[in-house]
């Protein structure tokens, strides 16, 4: 039992940063939804700096316009054309984030190619990760309700981020897929270390 006291005391004792000053390591977990954001026709509608913390480089605020409906509210982030990046802002220096989860999918109308969507993750020590997920061909003579955002999950490999980027493509031949990629309810955790 002294042990065990002793360890979660250990845990959770302060780092001394380069200042001489006691820090600790703080975990804030956030989920992007993007409903609180502004959306005025016909746009553009970049999505702000530092919205719950991060960065985004050619994403727009979309609305619902009855094609694919977002997983929560009635707005999503639109990278349209072939790519889009979410950072850390920089500085701070020391803030990482954690991607867990997220919704999406490919938006460019009926009929729609399968869309294959690349996610590249780097981190500070130039390491990066790789993943392709996809987007289910959409055919006509489905009734819009049967056109929905898919989720994914993402494990320990895609902790420790500095920035994630993406780039879709048509998935049988790599072509063009004259649309965009659309994402909702990500879900990740800003890290903020001590240094």
């Amino acid at each position: 039992l002294l042990l065990i006291a002793l360890a979660t005391f250990g845990c959770a004792a302060p780092n001394v940063n380069s200042d001489g000053h006691h820090c600790y390591l703080t975990r804030e977990t956030k989920v992007a939804k993007y409903d609180d954001l502004p959306f005025i026709e016909p746009g553009p509608n970049p999505i702000l700096p530092h919205y719950f913390g991060l960065n985004y480089t050619t994403f727009q605020v979309d609305q619902y316009d009855g094609f694919i409906p977002p997983t929560s509210g009635n707005q999503t982030a639109m990278a349209c054309g072939y790519s889009g990046n979410i950072t850390i802002p920089e500085p701070p220096s020391k803030q990482t984030f954690d991607l867990q989860y997220f919704s999406y999918a490919c938006v460019s109308g009926v009929p729609q190619p399968k869309c294959a969507t690349s996610i590249r993750g780097w981190k500070p020590n130039r390491r990066t990760v790789k993943r392709v997920i996809t987007f289910p061909r959409l055919d006509p003579g489905h009734v819009m309700a049967d056109f929905k955002m898919n989720t994914t999950a993402f494990g320990r490999e895609w902790q420790g981020l500095k920035s994630v980027g993406f780039s879709i493509a048509r998935s049988d031949n790599g072509g063009n897929m004259y649309g965009g990629l659309a994402l909702d309810d990500v879900k990740y955790t800003i890290v903020t270390s001590c240094e």
